[in-house]
């Protein structure tokens, strides 16, 4: 029977996928706990349609993700932090805290992910942060300030 499944299921497969299994396990097992629903020609029209919107989607998010990148090339943020005397933080500064930042003074809203420092930001001062998604990649200017 092929059965179109709607949650990932261990050894069949993942979220969207067609598969032939045999029918006692699609009905008895698949169907009857709500991983998997009987594939008939118009749900298997219908499931195409929706992987192919979301396809769409997903390619308007990543082009609209790259420009974003790219609008950020030499771009300069301050993010004020507690610090020692010294200089250094009480607290390191991560991939989180720089996206809420860039967010807040540039606007741009970018996924932890794609932020990269090139070193640990573990004191005040200069710090270069390397941004890639979607294929763009570019570099920003962070200065830290103690508070």
């Amino acid at each position: 029977m092929k059965i179109i499944l709607l949650k990932d299921v261990a050894k069949v497969g993942q979220h969207g996928t067609i598969k032939e299994v045999s029918d006692g396990y699609a009905l008895n097992f698949l169907i009857a706990r709500g991983l998997a629903v009987q594939a008939t020609p118009e749900k298997v029209k219908k499931h195409e349609e929706e992987q192919k919107r979301e396809g769409e989607k997903r390619e308007r998010e990543s082009k609209a993700l790259a420009v974003a990148v790219a609008s950020l090339r030499g771009a300069r943020i301050e993010l004020s932090v507690r610090a020692t005397e010294k200089g250094g933080l009480f607290k390191s500064v991560g991939p989180k805290e720089i996206a809420d930042a860039l967010q807040q003074q540039k606007g741009a809203a970018l996924p932890e992910e794609a932020i990269h420092p090139l070193e640990p930001i573990k004191a005040i001062g200069d710090h270069i942060i390397k941004i890639s998604a979607s294929g763009a990649e570019t570099e920003i200017m962070l200065k830290i300030v103690a508070i």
